[in-house]
């Protein structure tokens, strides 16, 4: 036999179709931060779907008088229970699809799979409007170093331990930036600009991230739900360890079943787990102008 069509005679057609997967441009998704604010535990191995998180009560100790009986002081824990549920997302891919297409049955479980993760840290961010302490300006007013401070200050005023994590907005980001900057000076600092510092503090990154401006890092996420009618958005400080715990009974799993009838192929993806808050006075609300 000869004149066989080839890779290497057809090399440019092969190179073209390298090319236009090479091209594709992902979908926008939120900055997928959540998990780095709770305390996490795995259950895949356990006969359940729940996880309780018992908590300690708070007891004081008193004076003692020389030769009188002690008395028993109450000791009552209580627990928060977190239950996991399913997330999930599927497509059904053709035939004909999937012998045209330019990409493989992997391209799109793995896309599937990011809108999964989007779900989970929408899910853990959503927890911030329900914490009872709130700090922050009035509505629709921008956030400010005061209020982080404030916010700091909740939390050590209760004893609220470290590490501290923070889950903020872009535009709760850009205020605290703007505000930090008019307080850097030539006269306070090295003598560099504002701008200048503020980079040495890693407070201007494209990675979704706020430097560590408080000692404890500020993830930014467009996943911070809304409130006052979309006019405000809420963020978070809270104790990594105790605030919101989040359980996993399995993380991104992928299943493909075959759909003869239609000729084609369904690609779900699914996720199980739970998350809620554990203990209220170790997370504080942070709330400003969207």
């Amino acid at each position: 036999m000869a004149d066989e069509v080839t890779t290497t005679t057809a090399d440019d057609l092969v190179l073209a179709a390298g090319l236009l997967e090479q091209n594709i441009i992902g979908a926008l998704r939120p900055n997928n931060h959540g998990p780095a604010a709770t305390k996490q535990r795995n259950i895949a191995s356990l006969p359940t779907k729940a996880l309780d998180f018992p908590k300690t009560p708070l007891i004081s100790a008193a004076g003692l008088t020389e030769g009188t009986d002690m008395a028993n002081t109450a000791f009552s824990t209580t627990k928060a229970t977190i239950t996991v549920g399913e997330t999930g997302v599927m497509i059904t891919l053709t035939d004909l699809l999937r012998m045209s297409d330019i990409v493989g049955d992997e391209y799109y479980a793995m896309e599937l799979a990011k809108a999964c993760l989007a779900k989970l840290t929408v899910d853990i961010c959503a927890l911030s409007s329900g914490f009872t302490n709130s700090v922050g300006p009035a509505s629709g007013s921008p956030l400010l170093e005061t209020h982080w401070l404030d916010a700091i200050a909740t939390l050590e005023a209760a004893n609220v331990p470290n590490p501290y994590v923070a889950i903020i907005g872009t535009t709760q980001k850009k205020n605290t930036i703007a505000d930090i900057g008019t307080t850097i000076t030539p006269a306070a600092s090295t003598g560099a600009t504002a701008r200048q510092e503020l980079n040495d503090l890693a407070a201007i990154r494209p990675d979704g991230v706020l430097g560590p401006l408080f000692d404890f890092p500020i993830y930014v996420t467009t996943a911070v739900p809304t409130a006052n009618a979309g006019a405000d958005v809420v963020g978070m400080l809270v104790s990594r360890e105790r605030a919101i715990g989040l359980v996993r009974k399995w993380d991104v799993r992928v299943g493909l079943e075959r759909d003869e009838s239609l000729r084609g192929l369904e690609v779900v993806v699914t996720m199980a787990y739970g998350v809620g808050e554990i203990d209220d006075t170790s997370g504080v609300g942070i709330l400003s102008d969207a």
